[in-house]
Order: C-alpha cells, then sequence, then structure tokens
C-alpha cells in the first residue's frame, strides 16, 4: 500500500457522516488492524463481528464469549487479535480460522487488553480492581508493581515500540516501567491548577511520534512526550505540551486517541454522541462533529492511515469521513482546473494563424533570380505590349 497516494491535499481530518456499520447485535468497542483494513467489533451477546473496512462488508463472525465483550487488541501482523470479556476471560483469536489458541481466566472483570507492539507473544491486562499483569502466550505472568497496595484503579498501556509500560492510578501519579526487568524508570504526578490530584482515566500512546495522552476526571486531557518524562525521573514535573478541553459544555471524555499520524486528537464526550478533533501542535479545534441526538458514546477509534473515524453509539458502528467529490470529465494533459476566475493574459501572437515576429529562416544554399527578365516583363506589360509567349523570343531575353 502507498501511503503517499492516500495523503490528501487538504486537512487529514474527518468532516462528515459516512454511513454505518450494522452488526445486527448491541455494539460496545472496535478496533483496527495495524494497516486499516480490518476492523474488529465487538458485541453485547459475545460476538465478534470483523468487518472488511475495504468493501464495508462483514468477512467474519466469531462466537467468542458468553458475556459482553469490553476490550480488543490486534497483534502487529494482524494475524491474531485478543478479546476480554466481563465473563473474566481473554481469548487469542486466530483471523483466518475464527479458532482460538489460547484462554485465559481471571479473577475479576477484565477491563483492557492490548498485544504487546513488537513482540506477539506478550500481552497486557488490566483487571477491576487489580494491578496490571504483564502476560504471555505459555501463561507465565508478571504483576506490574503497585506503589500503594491500597489503590487498585490501574490503568495501563504500552509504549510505541514496547520498551516502557506506563501506569495511572487515582491519586493522578503516573509510573513507567521498563518491560523487561519491571523496573521503575521514571514517575511524576499530574496535578491540576490549584495544585490538586485528579484520577487518570485512560493513557493512550500515537502511532507516530512519542506523545501520549493522558485523559482525567478533571476533564482535561493533556499531551506528554514520553522522552521528556523519561528524562525528568523519578518524581519529575514533566510539563504537558498540550491541554485539551471543552471550556463551553465542560464535557467528560469517554474515549480518546491519536489520529494515524500523530498530529490530530479526537475525544469523544461522555454525555452525548459528539466528537471534539484538535490539532496537536496548536491545541487548536478545528472540528466538532455531532451524531445523533440523545445517544450515548461508547467507543471511539481512528483508521491508522485515512482520516477516518469510527464511533459506536446506541450499538451502531458510525464512519466519519471527508467529503469526497466525484469528477469523472476527461481533460487534456494541461489542463488545469481553476476553483476561481482568474485574469488571463494573452500573448500578442498567441492565437495569429502566422507569427508575424517569428524569424525567418535562411534557406540552405545560393537563390538566383534574373532581374533584368523581370525587368522587361514588366514594362511590357505596363506599355500594353504583348507578351512574348514564343519561345525564340523568351530565349533571346535570356540571353
Amino acid at each position: 500500500m502507498n501511503l503517499e497516494l492516500l495523503e490528501s491535499f487538504g486537512q487529514n481530518y474527518p468532516e462528515d457522516f459516512d454511513g454505518v456499520l450494522d452488526c445486527m447485535n448491541m455494539a460496545i468497542t472496535c478496533a483496527f488492524n495495524r494497516r486499516g483494513t480490518l476492523l474488529a467489533v465487538g458485541c453485547n451477546d459475545g460476538r465478534i463481528v470483523i468487518w472488511d473496512f475495504l468493501t464495508r462488508g462483514i468477512a467474519k463472525v466469531i462466537s467468542a464469549h458468553i458475556h459482553p465483550v469490553c476490550s480488543l487488541s490486534w497483534n502487529r501482523s494482524g494475524h491474531k487479535f485478543l478479546s476480554a470479556s466481563t465473563d473474566c476471560v481473554v481469548s487469542v483469536w486466530d483471523v483466518l480460522t475464527g479458532e482460538c489458541d489460547y484462554t485465559f481466566r481471571f479473577p475479576s472483570p477484565v477491563l483492557k487488553v492490548q498485544f504487546h507492539p513488537r513482540d506477539s507473544n506478550q500481552f497486557l491486562v488490566c483487571p477491576m480492581k487489580h494491578a496490571a499483569v504483564l502476560m504471555t502466550l505459555d501463561k507465565a505472568h508478571r504483576i506490574v508493581p503497585l506503589e500503594d497496595e491500597s489503590d487498585l484503579n490501574i490503568c495501563a498501556a504500552f509504549d510505541r515500540r514496547g520498551l516502557y509500560i506506563f501506569t495511572g492510578n487515582a491519586r493522578g501519579k503516573i509510573h513507567v516501567f521498563n518491560t523487561l526487568t519491571l523496573e521503575m524508570k521514571a514517575s511524576f504526578r499530574v496535578t491540576t491548577t490549584t495544585s490538586n490530584t485528579t484520577a487518570l482515566k485512560s493513557i493512550e500512546f500515537a502511532r507516530r511520534g512519542n506523545c501520549f495522552l493522558v485523559n482525567s476526571a478533571d476533564r482535561i486531557i493533556r499531551v506528554y512526550e514520553s522522552g521528556e518524562v523519561l528524562a525528568c525521573g523519578k518524581d519529575g514535573e514533566p510539563e504537558p505540551i498540550q491541554k485539551l478541553q471543552d471550556l463551553v459544555n465542560r464535557s467528560l471524555w469517554k474515549k480518546c486517541c491519536f489520529s494515524g499520524d500523530g498530529e490530530y486528537i479526537v475525544a469523544g464526550s461522555a454525555r452525548q454522541h459528539s466528537l471534539y478533533i484538535w490539532e496537536k501542535s496548536s491545541g487548536n479545534l478545528v472540528k466538532f462533529l455531532l451524531g445523533t441526538k440523545g445517544e450515548m458514546l461508547l467507543d471511539v477509534v481512528w483508521h491508522p492511515v485515512r482520516p477516518i473515524i469510527a464511533s459506536i453509539s446506541s450499538g451502531v458502528v458510525s464512519i466519519w469521513a471527508q467529503n469526497q467529490i466525484e469528477n469523472w470529465s476527461a481533460f487534456a494533459p494541461d489542463f488545469k482546473e481553476l476553483d476561481e476566475n482568474v485574469e488571463y493574459e494573452e500573448h500578442e501572437s498567441e492565437f495569429d494563424v502566422e507569427d508575424e515576429d517569428k524569424e525567418v529562416l535562411e534557406t540552405k544554399g545560393n537563390l538566383y533570380v534574373d532581374v533584368i527578365v523581370k525587368d522587361k516583363l514588366r514594362r511590357a506589360c505596363l506599355n500594353g505590349s504583348e507578351l512574348p509567349f514564343s519561345w525564340l523570343s523568351i530565349f533571346s531575353m535570356l540571353l
């Protein structure tokens, strides 16, 4: 897939509603694979519907769980994906066959699962009221350390390359652990303007770059640079590069994520089906997308390659994309289509039959002209005499 051909010349964020994907069941969560060709949708009846996103058709339906599916994650190759359900079961599925390869049971419902970005044999599990667990497919597990054993409201995520695990708790503290040794490398506290702590709800990393966002209970989305966080070390005080919020409605955010290129951030409101899109570099709100009134938003994901957003509300997957203007006209290769009138300066000889300014080409060789014969013929015509048509008279004039 040539990514340069997919990049548009305009803005790289969706602008309008572009249809729905109806799974015939109540959709709860969804996730794109790394190339954006497949979309896995988890439903409340435990089934997982895999959509071919290029044709907008159902590719496979898997009866995965008994209880609702609450989290999905693809591995790097796209051949397998993880699913977590409220029945405390985490399963690894083969996409082609639809068979379950591995099953893991936990003592409490699982809130989130995530495959390792590079190693498909490891994945991260966030059970309810429990510390995050780093699992392997051979059922070996390691518990990510906690600062306080009494604080069990943990959110965790791998960084972009899977080198570190970032965890956040209800006291606003973020810890960074090495994935191999689970040794703490850095930590800092997310504080508000009044120096109070706020509970952390989720941590999301961009697919490109080293930025990550933190969704907190104070209705503010903070964007940090992971390199700066690691440089500050333990109990550091890194400053967020952006603070994003809804200043008008003061909305709580249900789900936040980066765009495929990491240049935009989308956040879904917890009150209604509305999406806010900010530009990461400037922090400006560039687009507001409003769905059907009265619907509650459940999940939001951004396509990894194209400016397309999939959101879930009322059990239906809504697609948001750019307005595609089709133009089937055929023009000359040098034709330029204009958006507005442009004053055209005509060249002096552009529409002349013969170019008067064109230089006369020099003829090759010498051209001989008999001026005497031409002069005799001209004088004969002026005097009214008969022209010498006989061969003898013509020959005598040429001598």
